[in-house]
Order: structure tokens, then C-alpha cells, then sequence
């Protein structure tokens, strides 16, 4: 039971950015996750969007750490640092009479380990009562999805460190998968292939930028050549910094994206005919930092051959939709606790 005076707050945990909501209050904090860290003695230097530009400058004497991997919380320690720094942040430091209810997303097929690992964080960095909804489901309520109607509606959400794929129907996830691969991954894709092309050895952030400076899957819709800094091997076995081109960018990103197509194909085939007859109808909805490629909604329909579209903003449709969720948390029960819940 929660008391008229607990505060409530919704908490999108990403790989990479995490957004924070307040009932009646909006989304009050979109940062980077990240924590940087004195290397000596590991005390937190900062938190969010700061900790990742001293991660992209390599500051001597600082560890940036990234507490999720593929969706999940990896270093349980960090995780509770940022979360506690980020619900501070949302709801000042007023002292609080009871703990703030939580709602958070999490992956579709997040195992009990991880959903564990996500709560307890959670409870270590101050929170109570704390709900964990599908996160396909939150970015199908901000996407503005009727996910409330019978006919059902496919959900992309293509993060960071993962994609949610949830075909929605009657106000809940009737199938769908989470693929550990997102964001991140292009972006290794990426430096492997402009490694084994022009022997240069380039970071993630370099390989992010060539993705966000490209922004296409297509070299009709977007810019295929771009020059970048990387090291290369010198004739005594060092390294030294060079300045390359990359050519044929947009095909690089084509294929690095192709993994998701052919997981979305596997959903919909397992689909029952009806349901297959009506998201054919209905089409696919694209979230996530990586629906902004243009040319991405395009390739789905090429080679699925049913209609795909971008939700408007799609970087905040998770976290709209858990606030949504936190103004009349009684719609999360239907004969029972539908989501998981920790009380």
C-alpha cells in the first residue's frame, strides 16, 4: 500500500543514457550512465553526462565506469551510486518521510538474477516499493501505441546495449524477445570493419561519432564518407595517430543493423496467423536511439514487407511511458499484479 505522501518516480535505467520522471512533475533528469571514479581510492567524482565526456578526454588519475551491460546492471556497486546521485537529483534533497515508490523498465527476458540485481540496486540507493514493467511495454505507452485495443501492435525499442521487440495487445507483452544487441554493438561492428579495411584501430566514441555523423543505412539518404582520427601500426610495431576516410559508411551501418531485421523476422513468424494478419496491418513501431537512422524504416518494410515508422521522439518514449505508469499506478493490476513487483 502506498501512503498519499510518498513520492513516486519512474526510472528509465538504459546502457547508456538513463532518464528520471516524477509524478506530476515530468521528466527531470536525462544523463548519461555513467560514474567516474578516482582511480585511487574509487570515490565518485560525478555522475551522468560530465562522467562521460571525462571518459571520451581519458582524464589521468579517473575511472569512468558504465554500470549496465546489454540491458543489465554489471557492477551492482556503481549502479547504486548513480541511481542514489539520480533520485537525489529528481527530488531534491529535501528529507524525505517515507522512501519514494519506483517503477522501472526492464528487458523483456530479463532473467530473475537481473530483475533481482535491478531491485536491489534500486532498495540500496533508497527507493521502496518498487514495480518493474516490461520496458517494450512502457515504450509502446509513450510511443502512444493504443495498447490498450485487442488488435495487436509491434514495439522496436533498439537501445544501447539492447532491443526489445514486444508485439502488444490488451494492455500487455503477448510475445516478443530481447536480442543482447543494440547501439553499442553497431558501433564495435564498426570498428572491426574499418580495422580489417584500412588497418586503423578506432575507439567505440570515434566509431559512435562516424554512426551519429552518417545517420543512414542508405547512402541516398545520409552523408557516406567521413574523415576521423585513429592510430595506426608504424614500422618499429608502435602506434601513431593518422587521420582516415571512411568510405562506404552507410553500408557498414546497413549490415550492422541486419541482426535486428532478422530478430524482428523471428518474432513475427512465431506469430498465430491472426496476429500476424493484423501487425502486418498495424505495422512496426521504432524506438531507441537507433530509430533515428534514416533509412531504417525502410529497410524493415523492404524485408519483412509489412510497414515500419519512427515514434516521435524516440529517445524519451520509454521513460513517457513509465510516466504515464507512475500518474495512476492501478492500471499496472488487472486480477492480480500483472508486472513483477517488490513491495
Amino acid at each position: 500500500m502506498l501512503f498519499p505522501w510518498t513520492e513516486e518516480i519512474g526510472i528509465d535505467l538504459g546502457t547508456a543514457n538513463t532518464h528520471v520522471c516524477v509524478k506530476s512533475g515530468g521528466v527531470v533528469v536525462r544523463e548519461s550512465t555513467a560514474v567516474a571514479f578516482q582511480a585511487a581510492r574509487r570515490r565518485p567524482i560525478c555522475y551522468g553526462t560530465e562522467a562521460r565526456r571525462m571518459m571520451e578526454r581519458q582524464v589521468p588519475g579517473v575511472d569512468v565506469v558504465r554500470p549496465l551491460r546489454h540491458g543489465a546492471v554489471a557492477d551492482f556497486d556503481a549502479a547504486v551510486d548513480l541511481l542514489r546521485h539520480f533520485m537525489r537529483q529528481a527530488l531534491g534533497r529535501r528529507p524525505l518521510l517515507f522512501s519514494p515508490a519506483v517503477v522501472v523498465a526492464a528487458p523483456l527476458d530479463a532473467s530473475a538474477v537481473q530483475r533481482n540485481a535491478l531491485t536491489h540496486s534500486l532498495r540500496a540507493a533508497g527507493a521502496g516499493h518498487t514495480d518493474v514493467v516490461p520496458k517494450a511495454l512502457a515504450a509502446a505507452i509513450g510511443a502512444r501505441l493504443p495498447v490498450a485495443g485487442v488488435e495487436s501492435r509491434v514495439i522496436v525499442d533498439v537501445g544501447a546495449g539492447a532491443t526489445d521487440i514486444g508485439v502488444i495487445s490488451m494492455g500487455a507483452v503477448t510475445a516478443g524477445c530481447t536480442l543482447r544487441y543494440g547501439g553499442d554493438d553497431i558501433d564495435q561492428a564498426l570498428v572491426r570493419a574499418i580495422r580489417r579495411s584500412q588497418g586503423v584501430r578506432v575507439d567505440p566514441v570515434s566509431a559512435e561519432e562516424v554512426k551519429i555523423r552518417v545517420g543512414s543505412v542508405h547512402p541516398d539518404l545520409g552523408q557516406d564518407r567521413v574523415t576521423l582520427n585513429g592510430t595506426s601500426t608504424n614500422g618499429n610495431g608502435g602506434s601513431e595517430p593518422t587521420s582516415i576516410v571512411v568510405q562506404g559508411a552507410s553500408e557498414l551501418l546497413l549490415k550492422a543493423v541486419l541482426p535486428i531485421v532478422g530478430e524482428i523476422a523471428w518474432v513475427l513468424e512465431d506469430l498465430p496467423p491472426k496476429q500476424r494478419a493484423e501487425v502486418e496491418e498495424s505495422g512496426v513501431t521504432l524506438t531507441g536511439g537507433c530509430a533515428l537512422l534514416r533509412g531504417f524504416p525502410e529497410l524493415i518494410t523492404h524485408h519483412l514487407g509489412i510497414p515500419a515508422t519512427v515514434a516521435k521522439d524516440p529517445l524519451s518514449c520509454t521513460i513517457l511511458g513509465l510516466e504515464s505508469i507512475t500518474a495512476d499506478l492501478s492500471a499496472l493490476t488487472l486480477e492480480g499484479r500483472r508486472f513483477a513487483s517488490t513491495s
